[in-house]
């Protein structure tokens, strides 16, 4: 019930609509309920004395007959104005939901998603909260109390014109207890494990089409095939037991009280008039009749919520497990970079608890130095690069930006001054142009263009006709990698930072175009501190400092030609290069 309680606070958000909602499904409700009365006055006042009189009474018909058609008529509007507002505030809610989810999203510590499927992360915040829209705040909030102020307004009228009907109704109330309890308990589990097994169908689905060239390229088609179809059939495994459940509860026991009401009313009649005391006319007997339905009609309707209510309280659970996952601790101080001095002192770090990845890291990078990192797949470049963005954080030592311990410091701050360029640059659709500038509102036309220009990019304005306002698509994948590397260039360098980061941003492309990049790349490097991750050393022969890592240390450290002249593990990895022997990064 946590779930449902979290879930109705947030109706504060748009509390007024639904007030109104609700109100108007009240004056509905009483103005339909009132139908049957009019219909029992036209049988009693005008249709009876008519066939037992012969008289006809017009004027009192015309009247009733105007009453019901306004009675009519009135429950239409009122249940179309009630259904806008309920609508609207339902809208509201899942929309105040959603951006909070994102918001909460955004400041999760990255190893999070290192752990998490993507595509269960987009089911929790697109398809759970649209199951909570549709199967609670409109369902529930909305058609369910419909039927409960029905239920509630049909037994109200019932006892009103007949006491002793509506005590035997009753006995319906403690037979709906029973079975929502029964129903609601089974029901959830199945609930709960359709809406897991939907996140795996979506992670699923959203792995393979991103690799789906690795997938095609690797004669894959078949083995991912097999992998889906096993999640899909422990989904429809999961589904064919629910539906079992759910006929055996809703639809086959929703038609026994059906039949079981009409039951009721015909012998609590019958016993009367066979002991001769039955004193009900024609009109009453209609409209007790028509209030049984009435009453039954909700009961079903309920009925048939309850299942909506369950998968609405599953998508729920998944919702707010997201919501409660705790973010990372973000101190509210900003850190603020005047020279770009980096230092690692003494630097411990472990993804995992059983395996340290950095150990004892110590260097320092002036203002203005290049600092280069090599070593072989594993050997903790990365790593170094995570924690300096504060990605993570170190198990021990300290990592200071101008003698300020980044830890003491909000990541927003500590990354505001950073600029990388990865090795495989991440476009985002919309224009070159605003890829460049992320639509940063501080970063005009002209600088973007300039930065573009001075990467070595003319070429691209000249090639598309559109020049910087090109349109791009999904990690620009309509684009070389040598002018998506180009524009991820052209990003850095117009939102100017002090720190830069190249991740092996020359290993992907072809020795024409790296002369460009390498062009591109001193024109970013100058008078910024720059970190190079680096594949091949030939990019990195003028950089002040090359640390070469292997397992997580610092083997060696110097000038390129000092650590050529030590031969030792960096001169082999040149030696090697030099031959044309592929060295792993």
């Amino acid at each position: 019930m946590n779930t449902v309680k979290r879930l109705l606070m947030y109706m504060k958000y748009y509390k007024g609509y639904f007030a109104i909602g609700i109100g108007l499904v009240i004056l509905s409700t009483i103005t339909d309920l009132g139908a049957p009365i009019i219909a029992q006055r036209v049988i009693d006042n005008v249709i009876t004395p008519a066939a037992q009189e012969g008289e006809a009474v017009t004027d009192t018909l015309i009247e009733l007959i105007a009453i019901y058609f306004g009675l009519m008529v009135s429950t239409v509007i009122l249940r179309y104005v009630s259904s806008i507002y309920r609508m609207r505030a339902a809208n509201g809610v899942i929309k105040v939901l959603r951006d909070q989810l994102y918001t909460h999203v955004q400041e999760l510590p990255i190893n999070y998603f290192d752990k998490q499927p993507a595509g269960s992360i987009v089911a929790r915040i697109t398809n759970d909260t649209e199951s909570l829209r549709q199967q609670f705040y409109v369902a529930t909030v909305g058609q369910i109390l419909i039927n409960v102020f029905y239920i509630i307004g049909a037994y109200l009228a019932i006892a009103f014109f007949h006491q002793g009907l509506a005590l035997t109704l009753l006995i319906l109330i403690p037979v709906m207890y029973l079975w929502n309890k029964y129903y609601t308990k089974y029901a959830r589990v199945f609930h709960r494990k359709e809406r897991d097994l939907n996140s795996d169908i979506n992670g699923k689905l959203n792995e393979s089409i991103q690799g789906m060239q690795i997938v095609q390229a690797f004669g894959q088609e078949e083995k991912i095939q097999g992998e889906f179809e096993e999640i899909n059939e422990k989904w429809y495994d999961v589904m064919r037991k629910y539906v079992i459940l759910d006929s055996a509860f809703q639809w086959t026991f929703a038609d026994f009280l059906r039949r079981f009401s009409l039951l009721l009313l015909m012998v609590y009649f019958s016993t009367q008039y066979i002991n001769g005391v039955l004193g009900i006319s024609v009109g009453m007997l209609y409209l007790f009749g028509d209030y049984v339905s009435r009453l039954y009609e909700p009961i079903k309707g309920t009925i048939q919520q309850i299942a909506f209510v369950q998968q609405a309280i599953a998508a729920g659970d998944r919702v707010f497990e997201l919501m409660d996952m705790d973010a990372e601790d973000n101190p509210a101080e900003s850190l603020e970079v005047s020279e770009g001095r980096v230092a690692f002192s003494n630097v411990h770090f472990s993804y995992t608890e059983d395996k340290e990845v950095l150990s004892d890291i110590d260097f320092t990078a002036e203002p203005g130095e290049t600092v280069a990192l090599v070593g072989h797949t594993g050997s903790g470049k990365s790593s170094i690069m995570n924690l300096l963005f504060r990605f993570y954080d170190p198990q021990t030592g300290k990592i200071t930006i101008d003698g300020q311990d980044t830890k003491t410091y909000s990541r927003q701050s500590v990354r505001h001054d950073m600029g990388i360029v990865l090795q495989d640059p991440f476009l985002f659709t919309g224009t070159i142009y605003t890829n460049i500038t992320m639509d940063n509102p501080s970063i005009s036309r002209e600088t973007a263009t300039q930065a573009l220009i001075d990467v070595g990019g003319e070429d691209l304005l000249e090639k598309f006709e559109k020049g910087i306002d090109e349109p791009v698509v999904e990690k620009g994948s309509t684009l070389s990698s040598g002018q998506r590397q180009l524009i991820s260039f052209a990003r850095a360098l117009a939102f100017n930072p002090k720190i830069l980061i190249l991740d092996e941003a020359t290993s992907s492309i072809d020795t024409e175009t790296e002369e460009i990049i390498q062009h591109a790349m001193n024109v970013l490097k100058e008078g910024r501190t720059t970190f190079i991750i680096a594949h091949r050393l030939s990019t990195i022969q003028h950089a002040d400092q090359i640390l070469v890592l292997d397992q997580g240390q610092i083997i060696e450290r110097g000038r390129h030609d000092e650590l050529l002249s030590e031969r030792g593990a960096y001169s082999e990895m040149y030696e090697m290069q030099k031959k044309g022997q592929i060295i792993p990064a």
